[in-house]
């Protein structure tokens, strides 16, 4: 193989995986059908019901999630749908199979943890008044 056209193409790649742009930091609710969008709300709605505590990641939050309000696979159904109206945000989900917790840290690039902050404002302030010694 000659050497040059190895490093051209790989200058080409880099070069193509440099230009790419992130996604903006905002929400796209037209990449949703109307029974998406609808089913989008629902388990939006469900899940924040759900969170029972926040915590500060250095990119992010991490969200407690109560199981008595919603399953394991409502939220990974709610992300399935999150993810196409706002591909910036980073998911991570997790189960303990012994306690049956479930956590979503949910995080991104700069200015997602701000993002979540501004869009998240009303679970904020209902866990705060829940707890008001808590901290995000």
């Amino acid at each position: 193989m000659n050497p040059n056209l190895f490093f051209a193409g790989l200058v080409l790649v880099c070069g193509c995986v440099a230009q790419s742009k992130a996604p903006p930091l905002a929400c796209n609710l037209r990449a949703f059908s109307t029974a998406e969008r609808t089913d989008w709300r629902k388990r939006l709605d469900q899940v924040l019901r759900s969170v029972s505590a926040v915590h500060d990641l250095s990119e992010g939050y991490s969200f407690q999630i109560d199981p008595h309000r919603t399953s394991f696979l409502d939220v990974a159904q709610w992300i399935d749908l999150e993810r196409k109206c706002c591909p910036f945000f980073v998911f991570e989900l997790a189960l303990d199979g012994g306690a049956g917790t479930i956590q979503l840290n949910l995080r991104g690039r700069e200015g997602v943890k701000q993002f979540i902050a501004s869009d998240f404002q009303s679970l904020f302030s209902r866990l705060a008044r829940q707890s008001p010694d808590r901290q995000r």
